[in-house]
């Protein structure tokens, strides 16, 4: 069937459903209840379901500085 690959500096909202074989990118960030149906490039955020993009971590970095 597959593997789960889960990189360094992953955030997993509560009740995320990963559906593999799936990679979750290094930084990445599943909102809470998504489906993850596909891989999450590095620095990502997605949410929904199915999982699509919000926005990416650099973005919210940005703001913060």
């Amino acid at each position: 069937m597959g593997n789960v690959i889960i990189e360094d500096n992953v955030f997993i909202g509560m009740n995320a459903l990963i559906i593999k074989p799936v990679t979750i990118g290094k930084g990445a960030v599943i909102g809470a209840g998504a489906v993850v149906t596909k891989d999450v490039p590095p620095g990502t955020i997605v949410g929904g379901n199915p999982a699509t993009v919000i926005g990416y971590t650099k973005d919210f970095s940005k703001n913060l500085e």
